[in-house]
């Protein structure tokens, strides 16, 4: 079993606002699809938005997908560090992000996650 990688302090928004959360998520995968990237704040932003959905159930999902909640909690504290200090990323990063942390990626995550039976909101 993995240790989840965010304080359970930190996950507090309430199951209602989660799915608003997702239709906002969609919206914001139009628009990431249309600029053809994602910026630091989308990036934390989906991060911690999976955590709030999935850190009630973490004993129910698969390793792979504990393992890509904590390292999109490493890539959202990189994210956030960059965008305080002012300082920009290298264009591979950002391309990752949009792969494999923009909004689409993200509601396709939360798919295969209800898929795999694990319970959400």
């Amino acid at each position: 079993m993995v240790f989840p990688w965010m304080n359970e302090n930190l996950v507090f928004i309430p199951k209602p606002v989660c799915w608003l959360g997702l239709v906002i998520l969609l919206v914001a995968a139009l628009k990431e699809y249309r600029q053809g990237y994602i910026g630091r704040i989308g990036i934390a932003a989906n991060a911690f938005l999976l955590w709030q959905i999935f850190f009630s159930a973490w004993d129910m999902l698969p390793e792979w997908f504990q393992w890509y909640l904590n390292f999109g909690t490493v890539i959202a504290i990189i994210a956030i560090i960059s965008y305080v200090f002012k300082e920009s990323l290298p264009s591979e990063f950002y391309d990752f992000c949009y792969i494999f942390y923009g909004s689409l990626t993200v509601l396709l995550a939360i798919l295969v996650a209800y898929q795999a039976g694990v319970p959400f909101l």
